[in-house]
């Protein structure tokens, strides 16, 4: 895939996720650039690394946001899970909201999450990033799904790093590994 060709397919998504910025919730969608205000800054279209790394935050935060509604409903019926992941990462938040449901559990509540791209690779084959968040999970809890009691397990960390991968495919890009450490607080 040639540089333009990726410029054009970025370029549309891009627009449009610019556009949804400004209505999300702090939070759900991690701030791309830091510039000072009213300086010029780069069009997606002049900047092909700032294109691609608001798309790559953009489906990391569905990722774990289709993450939270599969939990909390027990099932990843109807969820668009595989709209933001594939390969490992696709297999397991299937796997945990499958076993997790098979136990009796649901997760209630959403993560706070502060994503940022980290590595950012626009000409390898395919292309690729690395995502690393600290994930606050203080109000997101295990609880049985028949009694609704809280059943989540005392940590001593509320907030966890974990790292992604993802990369450009035909149909866009998707995160292709994630996990989580929780033995490393943030």
């Amino acid at each position: 895939m040639t540089f333009r060709r990726i410029q054009q397919l970025l370029l549309p998504i891009a627009i449009a996720l610019a556009a949804l910025t400004g209505c999300a919730k702090a939070g759900q969608v991690a701030q791309v650039g830091s510039g000072a205000p009213g300086a010029a800054s780069p069009t997606p279209a002049q900047d092909p690394a700032q294109a691609a790394t608001a798309q790559v935050l953009a489906v990391y935060t569905g990722m774990r946001q289709a993450q939270a509604a599969a939990e909390d409903a027990g099932t990843v019926q109807n969820v668009s899970l595989g709209s933001y992941a594939t390969g490992k990462a696709l297999i397991a938040l299937t796997s945990a909201v499958g076993q997790d449901a098979a136990n009796g559990w649901r997760m209630v509540g959403v993560p706070q999450l502060d994503p940022k791209v980290t590595a950012l690779d626009l000409n390898g084959q395919p292309p690729t990033a690395t995502v690393t968040d600290c994930m606050n999970v203080s109000g997101w809890h295990t609880v049985d799904q028949f009694t609704g009691k809280d059943i989540t397990a005392p940590s001593t960390h509320s907030s966890f790093v974990s790292v992604s991968q993802a990369q450009l495919g035909p149909d866009g890009w998707r995160i292709s590994e994630t996990e989580v450490n929780r033995s490393k607080p943030c």
